[in-house]
């Protein structure tokens, strides 16, 4: 197979798996968002395979809730910028027309409102030049302990 074909395989393998497994979550006030494919902890090597496609989030096992129950494993994406930057151009591109896609696409909107509007995010100093991190009244720590000495 031709490296494009092989990579287009890939994608719409990946999202035909999410469409029949996957999960768009949004929950809380403030609103926490995740993304998650959870799995029977015998198909653990899927999720690490979506993990290493997508190269964010994490995987993580669960002991059985009940006996006759078996072990679970989910992938994880719960970083916003990395569900706004991988997680969504990915799905917007590859996610099948469904009734997940549907799901999606109301998921993505709460999404980017909370992204635009309501997620914490790091500043930086408001001093002309200064890039470090803003601490208090708009300013780094170097800057706002030179602002209170003087």
């Amino acid at each position: 197979m031709q490296p494009a074909t092989e990579a287009s395989a890939e994608s719409a393998f990946v999202a035909g798996f999410v469409a029949a497994e996957g999960a768009f979550i949004a929950s809380g006030r403030p609103p926490v968002f995740s993304f998650v494919v959870g799995l029977g902890a015998t198909d653990a090597d899927t999720a690490e395979l979506l993990h290493g496609f997508f190269g964010v989030g994490y995987v993580r096992w669960f002991a059985r809730r009940k006996a006759h129950y078996d072990d679970e494993v989910r992938w994880t994406v719960r970083a916003l910028a990395d569900q706004v930057n991988v997680i969504v151009p990915f799905m917007d591109a590859h996610l099948p027309v469904s009734h997940k896609r549907a799901q999606y696409l109301v998921w993505r909107d709460a999404l980017f409102e909370h992204w635009e509007h309501g997620a914490r995010r790091q500043r930086t100093c408001t001093l002309d030049g200064c890039d470090a991190p803003h601490r208090a009244h708009g300013l780094c720590r170097h800057h706002l302990y030179v602002h209170h000495r003087t």
